[in-house]
């Protein structure tokens, strides 16, 4: 797995792509494997919840609310507007952005779906969609919390 992150760490390289987070988060390919990703850590999180496997394909709604209620679009940090599935495509770029680049785990980004997950949510669509939105958004708060911490951090250096 660290060989994979770090061939595509030295692929953005090439491009300039990982230099400025808002350029990354547009780019179309990042948002391509961002989707798989998501999708995969989405299915891990409900199939552990429900305690069996399954295989989930998250739509552009639920990322676009997910976004929408988490601190990145309330502190403006990152503007992202838009048609739900540019948002949700851009939410998609990000999050692979923070498994490249940040160093994240798999098992870091699961653990915040999993733990706002609701196992007598999941069988409703309705409700499942409910969940899973909340899910998403204390997955973006918690990475918008290691952004602010590594921003802190980086102006602490200078």
């Amino acid at each position: 797995m660290q060989e994979i992150k770090k061939s595509l760490r030295i692929q953005d390289e090439k491009t300039g792509s990982s230099k400025n987070l808002l350029t990354y988060v547009h780019s179309k390919s990042n948002a391509k494997l961002g989707d798989a990703l998501v999708n995969f850590i989405y299915s891990v999180a409900k199939s552990l919840v429900s305690g069996s496997p399954t295989g989930m394909k998250v739509s552009d709604s639920i990322l676009s609310e997910a976004f929408k209620g988490s601190s990145w679009h309330r502190t403006k940090t990152l503007k992202l507007s838009g048609k739900k599935d540019r948002i949700a495509d851009a939410v998609e770029a990000l999050i692979l952005f923070f498994w490249v680049h940040e160093g994240l785990g798999l098992k870091k980004m699961i653990e915040p779906l999993e733990s706002h997950l609701e196992p007598h949510r999941l069988q409703h669509p309705k409700e499942e969609h409910k969940s899973a939105v909340l899910s998403f958004q204390n997955l973006l708060n918690y990475l918008f919390q290691i952004y602010l911490d590594r921003k802190s951090n980086e102006e602490n250096i200078c």
